[in-house]
């Protein structure tokens, strides 16, 4: 006697409707917590180097939205911001700039906040030229100061992280966030 198969479209839909379920009752239990989300816009200015002076000069900001996902009552969220570059002299990743604002949530609604500007001052490698005439040379100059590498903000609810956003994965444990 042959026993009968599901159709394989029968069996790709009972997968995924498991797979569903494992995916929604997760997600239900991670927003049983207060959870944020955070949208953050980074913007930012520089100066055109002019001249003999190859030196930049960057400000850069953080537009920061933060939305309430599960939210028993409203309540003050800290958001606390930070700026980090590359020390171009001693070629590691730095804390530049940093801050906190706190802004009221309530379930369902959104919040806006802006962080301060933080400048940003590096000459890049370049190279300047000696002498004149046929003995001219040109000597390298090799980058000094701070450039721009990345952000990183996290929100608090009552002292609990309750939302973490960043511009590259690898700053979450310069912020000291959950890795």
């Amino acid at each position: 006697m042959k026993t009968k198969q599901a159709h394989p479209l029968t069996r790709t839909r009972r997968a995924f409707t498991r797979m569903m379920s494992v995916l929604l009752i997760t997600a239900g239990s991670a927003l049983a917590d207060n959870v944020i989300k955070l949208q953050v816009a980074a913007k930012s200015e520089h100066n055109d180097p002019k001249g003999n002076n190859p030196q930049e000069v960057q400000s850069r900001w953080l537009e920061i939205s933060a939305t309430a996902f599960h939210l028993e009552k409203p309540a003050a969220v800290r958001l606390e911001w930070a700026f980090f570059g590359d020390n171009l002299d001693t070629d590691k990743v730095i804390k530049h700039g940093s801050g906190a604002e706190t802004v009221e949530l309530a379930q369902g609604k959104k919040a806006d906040a802006k962080t301060k500007p933080v400048n940003f001052t590096y000459t890049p490698r370049h190279s300047v030229r000696t002498g004149s005439g046929k003995r001219a040379r040109s000597k390298v100059v090799e980058a000094t100061g701070v450039r721009y590498h990345a952000w990183g903000v996290r929100a608090f609810v009552d002292g609990k992280l309750a939302g973490e956003a960043y511009s590259t994965p690898s700053i979450q444990k310069l912020m000291g966030g959950t890795d």
